[in-house]
């Protein structure tokens, strides 16, 4: 029987990764737009330069950078610069071995078809790294919920179509965190040397990518693993270091000065997280997605409720939300950043769904009312246009949940009613995803 069950839960990751597949591939080279961001270009073209041409070049509109050439590239103007030092390489080369494994010739032959399946692959790997790593904290169960809702949330499948290091940093942190996770279990010292190995990687792809080694840092500090703690700082800092010595190999004084714009070129504030709660954005257009809310609520349920018994979702969440207001803050157009903070969100969620779904009727009116309507009117409202009758019969639907409050017999009504409606949501989700558009 268990071996029945288990494989059972196997074919459902399978069918929850066949839709996270189907939902990021829908329209890939459609929606986000080409210019969306021109990110997906600066990244590719860094890696196409070291491969091809042995010398990191990219667009940048800093005027840092002293050799540099305009030009038109699909109708669009770009800053050529070079040496590109403003980031380190590596996802650069991944974007760019990708690239010409496709079929680019060089940098002034890249478009989105034939970038943008990397993005596919990540967005994939990261609803399976979703699934294991919540498997390893929780079980199965919630971990297959968490994959799906990974699969199938807007915002999410939506985002994971861009080439943007965000959507590589997922995965591996995810990955770091289970291996984290594995060590504090098993005491297996092979754990510990991967996870310094990856969050030290990481730091070559992106700077703030050191969020990993933040996280990590602080669960083993929790731990009282205070020696092992620093050690594990000191193990990444050496592979870290290897970006400096990138940037002083090409232009010491350029790379100085990249850094000094880095470190001051954001007027920090209380807007920067602020914007995070009024200025709902997927890439560089609004987008008001109920469950990238309701993850927030999720995510602080879970420290008011048991903070030590949930440190692998706070710690790293606070890590990068940390790193996110020291050195990321409100950037308009640039949705993408708040990326990390979405496999926290619905392993959160899917927390709520196990835990007070049904079980607390006021809180699974809010789950309900929250996500449901925000999914209506980005279906059904995109599809048809608003219509009062149907707004206030979901309305309706989900005010039953709410009648054991009041007549406890209504119990079963109630949670008929309560699951009838979630299904409606996942539904009404996966429409959303397959109606976005920017027109």
């Amino acid at each position: 029987m268990n071996i029945i069950i288990r494989k059972w839960k196997y074919f459902l990751l399978a069918l929850v990764l066949v839709m996270g597949f189907w939902l990021r591939s829908n329209n890939l080279y459609t929606w986000p737009r080409l210019g969306a961001t021109f990110d997906e270009y600066a990244w590719t073209w860094l890696g196409i330069s070291i491969l091809q041409n042995h010398i990191p070049t990219s667009w940048s509109p800093h005027p840092e950078y002293t050799k540099a050439k305009d030009i038109i590239y699909q109708k669009t103007h770009f800053r050529l610069v070079t040496p590109y030092l403003e980031h380190p390489p590596l996802f650069g080369l991944i974007a760019g071995e990708y690239a010409l494994l496709s079929g680019v010739k060089d940098m002034f032959h890249v478009d989105l078809q034939h970038i943008r399946g990397l993005a596919v692959l990540l967005g994939v790997f990261s609803v399976f790294m979703v699934f294991l790593f919540t498997k390893e904290l929780y079980g199965e169960n919630v971990g297959l919920l968490a994959s799906f809702l990974y699969a199938i949330i807007p915002s999410i499948a939506i985002g994971s179509r861009l080439v943007e290091n965000e959507n590589f940093f997922i995965p591996f942190f995810l990955l770091a965190l289970f291996f984290t996770s594995r060590y504090l279990r098993t005491k297996r010292n092979v754990f510990y040397i991967v996870t310094i190995i990856i969050c030290g990687l990481l730091t070559l792809a992106k700077v703030p990518w050191a969020t990993a080694t933040i996280a990590i840092f602080l669960i083993l500090l929790s731990q009282k693993m205070y020696k092992r703690a620093f050690l594990f700082v000191l193990g990444v800092l050496p592979i870290f270091g290897l970006f400096f010595v990138w940037g002083l190999y090409w232009d010491s004084h350029l790379f100085f000065s990249l850094w000094s714009l880095q470190l001051n070129r954001y007027d920090i504030a209380f807007n920067s997280v602020y914007a995070l709660f009024t200025y709902p954005v997927l890439t560089d257009r609004e987008f008001l997605d109920g469950w990238i809310y309701f993850g927030w609520f999720a995510i602080f349920l879970l420290v008011a409720k048991d903070f030590k018994k949930h440190i692998f979702i706070v710690l790293p969440f606070l890590a990068y939300f940390l790193v996110y207001v020291y050195a990321i803050p409100n950037e308009l157009g640039h949705g993408w950043y708040r990326y990390p903070f979405y496999p926290f969100f619905v392993i959160a969620i899917a927390l709520f769904v196990k835990e007070y779904f049904n079980k607390n009727y006021l809180l699974t009116f809010f789950f309900l009312l929250l996500t449901g309507l925000s999914m209506l009117g980005q279906s059904w409202t995109q599809a048809f246009g608003f219509s009062f009758m149907v707004f206030r019969f979901f309305l309706g639907l989900y005010g039953i949940t709410l009648l054991p409050l009041f007549f406890p017999k209504t119990q079963k009504l109630s949670h008929a009613i309560s699951y009838i409606s979630l299904l409606s949501i996942f539904l009404l989700t996966i429409w959303s995803v397959f109606g976005y558009n920017e027109q």
